[in-house]
């Protein structure tokens, strides 16, 4: 074996080990390609126009949805989040897993935790835009003091922030301090999740990591805090793993409306 340096150690130890998971995925509770196409005239046509290629996405389908750790509900729920994010809203996607999810047991308080947890998505952009703003307002005035002071009630929420979320950064300040009344109510709406508590901490920081490690996204800042509370949380690595595994089904998704288009329409 060969040299193992002190931090990777530290890294190391730092990963908690994984007990027998009471979530790991009883046998039959998948959702299969076919099942996701929901036609089997269509099933059949690509079984006979295109066998191998159609083999291999099912291939690829089920070794995501036949990992062993995250739960069949909390795998929906992480598809959902994923679908409904802003980055990569997908109606028929969404129908398909808030279906699926309450088939394995999630509740209505469940999808619409998901539903609203994945809206402070939407502000990442903002914090790309604020930051420019502020340097073209410094470049433009010759002077750093272009920011407002913060107004004294947003002190409130951030100390409400803080307390619900864990988290604070000079994105989040730098709205806060140009756009005070939508920040409140960004950040309003971003605790409101963590006080229903439907789903646990875990749960959400694990769909978080899902939305900022997808295709559509990619947030390298919001993927390590997200990676960081949900160690926090009590996820273990091959959780997060598989989480990962599961965000790349949506490289799918083209395929399953393109050959519902080409072949659901019938021999005409």
């Amino acid at each position: 074996m060969g040299h193992v340096s002190k931090k990777t150690k530290q890294l190391i130890s730092f990963v908690p080990k994984l007990e027998k998971s009471e979530n790991a995925m009883p046998k039959g509770e998948t959702l299969d390609l076919n099942n996701a196409i929901g036609d089997p005239v269509i099933v059949e046509k690509l079984r006979e126009k295109a066998p191998s290629n159609h083999g291999a996405a099912e291939a690829f389908w089920q070794s995501a949805m036949d990992a062993p750790l995250l739960s069949p509900r909390l795998k929906e729920l992480v598809l959902l989040g994923v679908h409904a994010s802003a980055s990569s809203v997908n109606e028929t996607a969404m129908k398909r897993h808030i279906r699926r999810a309450c088939s394995a047991g999630a509740s209505e308080e469940d999808v619409i935790d998901v539903l609203i947890s994945i809206v402070g998505q939407a502000n990442h952009a903002l914090y790309f835009s604020g930051s420019i703003l502020v340097d073209e307002l410094q470049s433009h005035s010759a002077s750093d003091d272009v920011l407002p002071d913060m107004r004294e009630d947003m002190a409130v929420i951030k100390k409400e922030f803080l307390e619900k979320r864990g988290f604070w950064h000079s994105d989040r300040e730098t709205l806060a301090r140009l756009m005070p009344d939508y920040f409140i109510a960004q950040s309003t709406l971003s605790v409101a999740p963590w006080q229903s508590r439907s789903l646990t901490p875990r749960e959400r920081e694990l769909i978080f990591i899902a939305i900022d490690s997808s295709a559509s996204h990619n947030y390298e800042a919001g993927l390590r805090l997200h990676i960081r509370n949900a160690l926090k949380a009590g996820a273990h690595r091959d959780e997060i793993i598989e989480v990962m595994h599961l965000v790349a089904l949506m490289g799918l998704e083209g395929y399953l409306i393109g050959v519902t288009e080409l072949l659901g329409k019938g021999d005409d």
